[in-house]
C-alpha cells in the first residue's frame, strides 16, 4: 500500500539522487509521473478543507441524533422503524459506493475509499443499535449475550460479503463477548435454544465461522482472536467431561490437548493452500500456552489440590454432543501430528519429526502421562512438581538456544524471563531465609542484565559480519 508519506519521502530522495547524478532527468520524470509528485501539493492544500468537511459531518450527525432523541417518544413505531432502516441502508450503501471507487494510483487507498470504509464500519455499529431498538419497540425479549451474538453474526455476513478484515475483527469480538456473557448457560442450562447451542459448542462454531474468514481476509488478528475463543471453549468442554466422567484420562487430555493442537497446526492441511500463513502464529501460541501452563503446574500446591476427590461428578450426565466435540478435536490433533511427521516426497525420508517438534511432543506426552498417573494410579505431588520444573527449565533453555541460533530477540527474552520466573517462584514457594532470597534476586538481576547486554552485542557482531 503506497501512502502519501512514502510518496513525499520518495520525492525528496529522488530530488537528492538527481542532484547527485545518480539518476537522470528522464528517470526522475518517470518516477514523478508514476507516483504523481505534482499532486502532493494539491493534496496538502485540500487537507484543511477535508478537516472542515469532517468536522461539519460530525456536527451534522450530532444534530441529527439530538433531533431524533428529542422526538423519539412522539413518533409512531412505523416512523421509527422506517427511520432506522433508512439510516442503516443509506449509510451502508453510501459506504459501499465510496469503498468501491477506483484508485488513480496502484496499491493505494484514496480518501473516498477511506471514507467508505469508515461508513461501512459505522454501518456495522448501526446494525447493533437497530437490533436493540427493534427488539425494544416490538417487545422481543432476550438476553444481552443473545444481542451480541446476533449482532456479531450480522457483521460476520458483511465481512464475508465485502472481504474486509476490520469487519471480521468486529464480528469476532462481538461473538466472543456474547460467548463470555453467556457462559453461565453452559454450567446452569435452561431452556434449549439455538443461541444456547452456539454457546455450548462454540469451539466447533468458531472453526466453521472464523477460520475461513481469517484466510479469506488474510488477517492474523482474526486468526488470533479465533484461536483464543476456540481454546477457551475447548478447555471448558474438556473440563466438563473431566469433571463429570471422574477419570484421569480426561484430565490429562484437558491439560495437554490445546498445545498439541496448536503446535501441530499446518495451513497446508487445508485444500488449495501451499503456504504456511498462520502456522508460525499458532506455534507461538503453543509456546505461550506451554510456558504459562508449566509455570502454573510447577507449584506443588497445584498437584496437592489436583485429584479426583476434588473433581467428583455431581452433575447430571454430560450431553453426548459435548463428548463428540472433544473427540473431534482429539482426532484432529492426531491427524495434524501424523501429517507433521509424514515422509517427504522429495528425499523419501521415513516417518519422523524435526528436533523441535519432537521435544515439544515429549513435553506434551510426558505431562499427559504424569497427570494420568497422578489422577488414576497414585498421587505423586512431589515427583510431578519436580518433573514439571525440569520440563519448564528445558523449555526456557530451548527458547534461549533458539533465540541465540536464529537471532530472534523475542524468543531469547521469552526464555530468559521464563527461567527467571522459575527461579524466583521457587524461592518464594519454599521456606527460605530473607538473606537467600536477597541473594537470588541480586543474582537474577545481574544475570538478566549481563545476558541481555551480551546478546545485543552478539546480534550486533552478527549483523556486522553479514
Amino acid at each position: 500500500m503506497i501512502t502519501e508519506k512514502f510518496r513525499r519521502q520518495l520525492r525528496t530522495e529522488a530530488k537528492l539522487w538527481q542532484a547527485e547524478g545518480l539518476i537522470d532527468n528522464d528517470l526522475y520524470q518517470e518516477l514523478s509521473e508514476r507516483y504523481q509528485f505534482d499532486f502532493l501539493e494539491k493534496t496538502a492544500s485540500s487537507r484543511f478543507i477535508t478537516i472542515l468537511i469532517s468536522l461539519g459531518c460530525i456536527l451534522l450527525g450530532l444534530g441529527i441524533i439530538t433531533f431524533v432523541s428529542a422526538n423519539w417518544q412522539q413518533w409512531s413505531r412505523e416512523v421509527k422503524t422506517l427511520l432506522l432502516l433508512t439510516l442503516f441502508v443509506g449509510v451502508n450503501t453510501t459506504g459501499f459506493y465510496l469503498w468501491r471507487q477506483q484508485n488513480t494510483l496502484p496499491n493505494t487507498t484514496n480518501k473516498k475509499q477511506k471514507l467508505g470504509h469508515g461508513l461501512l464500519i459505522f454501518g456495522a455499529l448501526i446494525l447493533g443499535a437497530n437490533i436493540a431498538l427493534m427488539a425494544q419497540m416490538f417487545h422481543i425479549g432476550g438476553s444481552p449475550y443473545g444481542l451480541y451474538i446476533v449482532w456479531g453474526l450480522g457483521v460476520l455476513v458483511m465481512a464475508y460479503s465485502l472481504q474486509l478484515a476490520s469487519l471480521g475483527v468486529i464480528a469476532t469480538l462481538l461473538i466472543g463477548l456474547g460467548y463470555l456473557m453467556g457462559l453461565s448457560t453452559v454450567f446452569y442450562p435452561g431452556e434449549f435454544s439455538w443461541l444456547h447451542f452456539i454457546i455450548e459448542y462454540m469451539s466447533l462454531v468458531a472453526i466453521l465461522l472464523f477460520l475461513p474468514l481469517a484466510y479469506w481476509c488474510n488477517s492474523r488478528i482474526i486468526f488470533f482472536l479465533s484461536i483464543l475463543i476456540i481454546l477457551l471453549a475447548l478447555e471448558i468442554s474438556l473440563f466438563r467431561v473431566f469433571d463429570l466422567s471422574n477419570h484421569g484420562l480426561w484430565g490429562a487430555i484437558a491439560l495437554t490437548l490445546p498445545p498439541a493442537l496448536l503446535w501441530g497446526y499446518d495451513d497446508t492441511i487445508l485444500p488449495n493452500l501451499d503456504s504456511r500463513i498462520f502456522q508460525p502464529l499458532a506455534r507461538n501460541l503453543a509456546i505461550w500456552y506451554l510456558s504459562i501452563g508449566f509455570f502454573y503446574l510447577s507449584f506443588q500446591r497445584f498437584w496437592q489440590n489436583f485429584s479426583l476427590v476434588n473433581y467428583s461428578g455431581t452433575s447430571s450426565k454430560i450431553h453426548w454432543l459435548t463428548l463428540v466435540e472433544v473427540l473431534v478435536f482429539v482426532g484432529l490433533t492426531i491427524w495434524e501430528w501424523f501429517y507433521l511427521a509424514r515422509p517427504n516426497k522429495r528425499d523419501f525420508q521415513s516417518w519422523r519429526l524435526d528436533l523441535v517438534s519432537g521435544v515439544i511432543l515429549g513435553f506434551i506426552v510426558g505431562t499427559a502421562i504424569l497427570c494420568f498417573w497422578h489422577l488414576s494410579i497414585n498421587e505423586i505431588p512431589e515427583i510431578a512438581t519436580f518433573i514439571i520444573n525440569i520440563e519448564m527449565f528445558l523449555l526456557a533453555a530451548g527458547l534461549i538456544r533458539i533465540g541465540l541460533a536464529r537471532g530472534i530477540r523475542s524468543t531469547f527474552w521469552g526464555g530468559l524471563v521464563l527461567l527467571t520466573l522459575q527461579i524466583i517462584s521457587r524461592t518464594f514457594e519454599y521456606n527460605t531465609g530473607l538473606l537467600l532470597k536477597s541473594f537470588v534476586f541480586i543474582l537474577c538481576g545481574v544475570g538478566v542484565i549481563a545476558a541481555g547486554l551480551w546478546y545485543e552485542r552478539h546480534l550486533s557482531s552478527e549483523e556486522v559480519r553479514k
